[in-house]
């Protein structure tokens, strides 16, 4: 059931069927509807129809849902409402939905603040929320409003509208950036095709609509920064509570308005250590083929997340599990099939492709935690390329590792949409490896200086983990770099700033000006008397 915590409104909450199989207009059958009016004694309640009685026929016009559009179909009225549907919100589920404002960036909330000073709704909205109620701490945070865009550009001269599928406002501080996007609806149908899949999102609408247009449950949370409580209408705080990645609505229509989000779900899962709905990742499985519908950069910027995630290595296993990477690694997953194939880690046989893969994410992984630090796109790339070069590579001769790293990195790289300098400089990373890891290491030290080496000693580090070979290598190109960094200078001790001596004024040309006044009346009277 929705909930709402500390808000001082009712919630009448109805259930509702669409007939309509396009879920862009509409969220799916069965699927609570909450409308929001204010109570005089602003107590916190949840008013709920109950579901006996509902039909399962009919319809209701998309264009009504989320507007208060006129009256309900009598097939969907209970036929008892003598039956006592008021529900008080339970004490304890509306303590554990209070957050503390000392752990929320204070130009986000300077934000909320001005939206509604301004006379817009306005709540932190999505991760930051989720983040905050499970004690992490959120990497951005990003704000719902009724302003449209338009509007949130004219309160906030340090912004800029971004996007055109999806028009957001971006709020900046510095290098810091708030997200800021509208309430959006279910947009509007615009052919008779029954393709769901979503091209344009930029439909206003209110705080429900929005709730229930977002992807998964636990992501649909709302924060009230003067009250302190969350807004809860699509029951994300009990997933939380029971670790569950949910799809808001049909799991496979979702995912057919929006391929990504299986992608989403999978990194959710596993950056959280969460379990999927089952319902909601059978559709993962029967959806997989339509991931290659979307941009190809979008989809490796979600790829480029999940390697930063800090749980890539489980990500993959679930992608590889759930089907998905074929179609979303395409020519980088048929690498594998001559190499004992992409399989999980529990299949892969002990040295294999593989086997690496999982290792060099793994480590990767253990570098993102440990140091809270952001790998760059090269790393990445060479991370993923690495395990082509095998469990020794090194070993590998150099012209041979060359001729395979470009032929792969062009082709397969290419394809996915990687950009030409993240491929270049991952190559340079892995054959720098090579001259790393050799034995004439103390000859070759003039790599230090190369503007490569910061993100190849990086990768050193990533390549020992996976590979458990190298420490010595690592810990000699780590005082190498140590002891060629360049060096701060000492502060200088202030100096007495010296006295600035009187200029004395400049002569000017014929002497002094009271002896030139002198003369020149001395020779003025000499000329009168004669």
């Amino acid at each position: 059931m929705p909930r709402v915590a500390g808000m001082g409104y009712l919630y009448t909450c109805q259930v509702v069927w669409f007939g309509s199989s396009r879920t862009a207009m509409a969220v799916s059958a069965h699927i609570l509807r909450a409308r929001r009016v204010p109570t005089a004694s602003g107590s916190e309640r949840i008013r709920r129809l109950p579901p006996s009685g509902v039909g399962t026929g009919g319809s209701w016009s998309a264009l009504d849902y989320g507007r208060g559009a006129g009256e309900i179909p009598a097939s969907m009225v209970p036929q008892d409402p003598s039956e006592d549907t008021t529900v008080e919100t339970e004490q304890d589920g509306a303590d554990r939905a209070i957050l503390p404002l000392d752990r929320i960036d204070h130009d986000a909330v300077r934000v909320v603040r001005r939206l509604r000073r301004a006379g817009h709704e306005a709540y932190l909205v999505g991760g930051c929320v989720r983040d905050l109620y499970l004690g992490i701490r959120p990497k951005d945070f990003d704000v719902a409003t009724s302003a449209t865009p338009e509007q949130i550009r004219k309160l906030f001269r340090n912004s800029r509208i971004i996007g055109r599928r999806f028009r957001i406002v971006h709020v900046y501080f510095g290098p810091k950036i708030i997200e800021t996007s509208t309430f959006r609806a279910p947009p509007r149908e615009t052919s008779d095709s029954d393709d769901p899949l979503i091209l344009q999102d930029n439909e206003w609408g209110t705080i429900e609509d929005d709730a229930y247009r977002r992807d998964f449950t636990i992501n649909a949370l709302f924060f009230d920064v003067e009250t302190r409580r969350i807004v809860d209408l699509v029951s994300g705080l009990d997933d939380l509570d029971a670790r569950i990645v949910r799809t808001i609505g049909e799991p496979a229509l979702r995912f057919r308005e929006d391929p990504v989000r299986m992608m989403r779900a999978i990194k959710f899962a596993a950056r959280l250590d969460f379990t999927i709905d089952p319902a909601t990742w059978d559709a993962i499985v029967e959806v997989a083929p339509d991931i290659a519908r979307c941009s190809r950069a979008r989809l490796l910027e979600e790829i480029y997340k999940i390697l930063r995630s800090g749980a890539s290595r489980r990500s993959f296993e679930l992608l590889v599990e759930s089907g998905l990477a074929p179609h979303l690694l395409g020519p980088y997953a048929a690498a594998y099939r001559e190499r004992g194939g992409l399989v999980t880690p529990s299949e892969a046989a002990p040295g294999s492709a593989a086997d690496l893969l999982y290792r060099h994410l793994e480590a990767l992984d253990d570098y993102h935690r440990s140091t809270g630090l952001v790998a760059p796109n090269s790393v990445l790339v060479a991370t993923l390329f690495a395990p082509f070069l095998g469990e020794h590579p090194t070993q590998m001769p150099r012209r041979e590792a060359g001729a395979l790293l470009d032929g792969m990195l062009a082709e397969i790289g290419g394809e996915l949409g990687m950009a030409r300098r993240d491929r270049e400089h991952a190559r340079q990373i892995l054959m720098g490896i090579h001259r790393m890891m050799g034995k004439r290491r103390r000859k070759r030290a003039s790599i230090v200086h190369r503007d490569y080496f910061h993100d190849a000693l990086i990768f050193l580090g990533i390549s020992v983990g996976a590979l458990r070979e190298g420490q010595g290598e690592l810990e000699f190109w780590r005082a190498l770099a140590e002891a060629h960094r360049p060096r701060r200078r000492a502060p200088q001790p202030e100096a007495k700033p010296k006295k600035k001596r009187k200029r004395r004024p400049r002569r000017r040309k014929g002497g002094r000006s009271g002896e030139r006044s002198k003369a020149v009346a001395q020779e003025e009277a000499a000329e009168s008397s004669s």
